[in-house]
């Protein structure tokens, strides 16, 4: 078996995250734009609908991303506290913005690498609290506590389904290595691996995207999965830049990885401030 010496996987996860903030951004937009159409006279709801669209890229670009987080991080437990505290900060501003608890994506993302993060302990009796987000999660979709993520049940499936990728391009890949008589390091190393990896994270997630647009179960008047059935199924758009995923950070600078965190805030209150003060 012949390695394949091209390489097009071009994108860091650095390029992923710019492209996630800059989706981010134009789905916040078409927030505010919607809630402001009273003071809009050229209100176009099509246009609206456009930034929803391009917006549900976001999610799962960072919904990948966490995975990476959490298997990539010398310290995941100090991931997790950043996810958190940028949760609680959230919440926070949402309450100010918008005087009511309304929750956060962060939230969600929080969840889910704890979930991954206890899977991967080396006790199986430890990996077992990993059910206790689990199970939080769906008590959160169902209403059934007063906590509330965006994306929560949906979120979580498809960070799970992009960790369950993970797993079985390892399996994958011990299975080539073993068939073809190949150096481990080699393979693992190469754009081969990389195909394998990504390609089996697009074709779960889509197969996930399909099954909750088709089959969305409804409980107290709205999808246990996703309250945007008809728009999520637009998120498999995201698997295009995931599959040039090269498997490396990119730029990492402290000052960047900080901005990151702090970009979700400033960016929502910047719009809300543009949205109130000068249309």
């Amino acid at each position: 078996m012949q390695l394949d010496k091209k390489d097009y996987h071009i994108l860091s996860s650095f390029w992923l995250k710019l492209i996630g903030m800059l989706t981010m951004v134009i789905d916040h937009i078409g927030v505010f734009y919607e809630l402001n159409m009273s003071k809009i006279p050229s209100y176009n709801i099509e246009l609206q609908l456009a930034f929803r669209i391009i917006g549900r890229i976001s999610f799962i670009i960072f919904a990948f991303l966490t995975v990476e987080g959490v298997i990539h991080s010398k310290k995941p437990w100090l991931y997790l506290i950043k996810l958190l505290a940028l949760s609680v900060i959230l919440d926070l501003s949402y309450l100010i913005i918008y005087r009511e608890y309304i929750g956060n994506p962060i939230t969600t993302l929080f969840i889910g690498a704890t979930t991954i993060y206890l899977l991967r302990l080396n006790n199986n009796y430890l990996k077992l609290t990993s059910l206790i987000p689990i199970g939080l999660t769906f008590l959160i979709a169902l209403d059934i506590i007063p906590l509330k993520a965006d994306y929560s049940l949906y979120g979580l499936c498809t960070i799970l389904i992009f960790y369950g990728a993970y797993l079985l391009s390892k399996v994958g890949a011990k299975f080539i290595i073993k068939y073809y008589s190949l150096e481990e390091e080699t393979f693992m190393n190469s754009s081969f691996y990389l195909v394998l990896r990504n390609a089996l994270s697009i074709l779960l997630f889509i197969s996930f995207a399909l099954l909750v647009y088709i089959f969305n179960p409804i409980w107290n008047g709205h999808g246990v999965f996703t309250e945007f059935n008809s728009i999520q199924i637009y998120a498999i758009f995201a698997c295009l830049p995931i599959a040039f995923y090269n498997g490396k950070r990119g730029y990492n600078k402290k000052w960047f990885q900080y901005s990151c965190y702090a970009f979700y805030p400033i960016h929502l209150i910047i719009i809300y401030l543009i949205f109130t003060f000068l249309i």
